[in-house]
């Protein structure tokens, strides 16, 4: 197993990888075109945002990502976590979630936070376990999947 950098070249298992994820759930497509034109180029994207996109290989392929991007003054936010689902169970998600959590902690940010579809239990699961709080808020996205988010925070203080 070996964590890096996602470059851009990368963008095509990554995409592969997210629409295989979404293929677990009923009427969840991912259009990147219209939703995540990011993914593309996903290096230069979080790098000009001054954030970081990582990949998870194994055997030369990419079986899990995520990324991160600062939001407000004091906070961070997690993006696109993704885990393939043969690979899941196995700490490679809290590995990554932590890996958000220490570069937080050490740039002195009091939160970090992300959306989640509401479709995706077993992550909301995940992230309770880790202590982060479901907050009130949630999103319409008003992509092609119809997606609502649920949003979970985690105070580092």
């Amino acid at each position: 197993m070996n964590l890096r950098l996602a470059r851009n070249k990368d963008s095509e298992q990554i995409i592969k990888l997210i629409r295989k994820c979404f293929k677990d759930y009923q009427n969840c497509f991912l259009d990147v075109d219209n939703d995540s034109p990011e993914l593309k180029y996903v290096y230069s994207y979080f790098h000009g945002q001054k954030g970081k996109f990582w990949v998870l290989e194994n055997k030369k392929k990419i079986i899990g990502c995520m990324g991160y991007l600062p939001s407000k003054k004091n906070e961070i936010e997690i993006h696109k976590l993704y885990i393939d689902q043969k690979f899941r169970k196995k700490g490679l998600a809290k590995l990554l979630v932590k890996k958000v959590e220490n570069i937080a902690l050490r740039e002195n940010k009091s939160k970090v936070f992300l959306w989640t579809d509401t479709r995706f239990k077993e992550a909301h699961k995940m992230y309770s376990k880790m202590n982060y709080k479901k907050s009130k808020k949630t999103r319409k996205l008003n992509d092609i999947s119809e997606t609502l988010e649920y949003n979970f925070v985690k105070d580092l203080r």
